[in-house]
């Protein structure tokens, strides 16, 4: 999908980010995020340590409880809410339920063996190792854009929720590098992977049917299957009805509290936001799913459109298209600047860097507001981050009419 001119002249536009001034300012960001995640840790074992407390009161205590449902040998208890937040006992009246299929459980029955703050340590440093090794084929071998990618403030809400955002993300990225590399068989196995979470992934089968990849869309209806099939014969047919009964509940949950959910950052999120009701919202968002379904078949069926603009053309939809997404899944928005930046559709220059800039910081600004409360989350996030993404996807959608040229990507 990408011939080695066209890496190397996307590899250029990335240069500027190579100078001193850039590896001043990457020391910096790697300092700050190291005291963040060190301090969210120091935390986690503070915490832990009095004899009352089992877990910190974060999203991660849902994997770390199911692990240990699974290892006690009782792992259907994880889609019986009031079993799962036993088995934390943390802020048990929250509406946290289970809602993965049995592959994920499989995946985090492990954390179960562990204290709640080891099994957080060593979520957080999995989580940010993969995404070291999945954004590096992306930085041209650019050090502090490197480190700069690693330490993403984009990345805060889900570090210090112990949440899956970055697992997920590095399992995309890699896709996409072997998409790149046209490894169609790799790419179908990471991009099957990904359905351990599915309700980010809808926009990914467009892109490959638009491309016609159908090596690739086998490998991953294959990999879909077996990590369905035999986590299913470890844990029994019934499981399938039971997170059935638990979306619906939670979907249900989340509809009725909608105007009441400060950190989503999602099109339905902005517009409840304006006041729009969330019924006519709900209908208006799958409207915007239609439209970036086309949208992203468009973009990846175009010659005029390099790969790079492609990938940030899909990040940005797979945002857009989902009404439920929560502040830590604006991850991907360091991604899009990334992918942005490559293609040219965004250059070193002060317009672009304030755009660039946005992406991505993403939601990390919702993070320092959860604790310093100076305004309406909101305000930072559902405000202002689906109209930036919606403009990185126009962006990308543009490049369809421009001309072609030596270094354009094709697919």
């Amino acid at each position: 999908m990408q011939t080695v001119e066209q890496r190397q002249a996307a590899d250029a536009r990335l240069a500027p980010f190579g100078g001193r001034s850039a590896r001043l300012f990457a020391t910096i960001v790697a300092l700050c995020a190291l005291a963040f995640v060190g301090v969210v840790i120091a935390v986690s074992f503070i915490l832990t340590s009095k004899p009352d407390t089992l877990a910190m009161s974060i999203d991660f205590r849902v994997f770390w409880a199911a692990g240990k449902l699974a290892m006690a040998g009782d792992p259907l208890a994880v889609l019986d809410l009031a079993k799962l937040s036993a088995a934390h006992a943390t802020n048990p009246d929250a509406h946290m339920p289970w809602v993965y299929p049995p592959g994920y459980l499989v995946m985090v029955t492990p954390l179960g063996a562990m204290s709640f703050s080891v099994a957080f340590t060593v979520w957080t440093i999995l989580s940010l190792i993969l995404i070291a090794w999945a954004v590096r084929p992306f930085v041209a071998g650019i050090l502090p854009l490197w480190i700069l990618m690693i330490a993403a403030p984009a990345y805060f809400p889900s570090l210090l929720l112990g949440q899956n955002s970055l697992l997920w993300m590095a399992g995309l990225l890699g896709a996409l590098a072997a998409l790149r590399a046209e490894r169609w068989v790799l790419a179908g196995i990471l991009i099957g992977s990904l359905t351990l979470k599915p309700q980010l992934g809808i926009m990914v089968p467009v892109a490959l049917l638009a491309i016609g990849a159908w090596r690739t869309i086998f490998a991953a209806m294959a990999t879909t299957a077996l990590l369905a099939v035999l986590p299913t014969l470890i844990y029994g047919l019934e499981y399938w009805p039971l997170l059935k009964a638990g979306l619906i509940d939670h979907s249900a949950s989340m509809v009725f509290s909608l105007g009441d959910l400060l950190l989503m950052i999602s099109p339905l999120s902005a517009l409840t936001f304006i006041g729009v009701d969330p019924a006519l919202a709900l209908k208006v968002q799958w409207v915007i799913v239609a439209a970036t379904a086309v949208a992203v078949f468009a973009l990846w069926r175009s010659d005029r459109v390099g790969f790079d603009a492609k990938a940030a053309g899909l990040l940005s939809a797979i945002l857009l298209s989902a009404p439920y997404l929560w502040y830590y899944e604006g991850a991907l928005l360091a991604a899009i600047a990334l992918f942005m930046l490559r293609s040219g559709v965004l250059q070193a220059r002060p317009a672009h860097l304030l755009v660039l800039g946005a992406l991505w910081i993403g939601a990390g600004l919702q993070v320092l507001n959860v604790f310093a409360k100076v305004v309406d989350q909101r305000w930072l996030g559902a405000a202002i981050i689906p109209p930036l993404v919606l403009l990185s996807l126009a962006l990308c959608l543009r490049q369809m009419s421009a001309p072609r040229n030596l270094t354009q990507d094709t697919a």
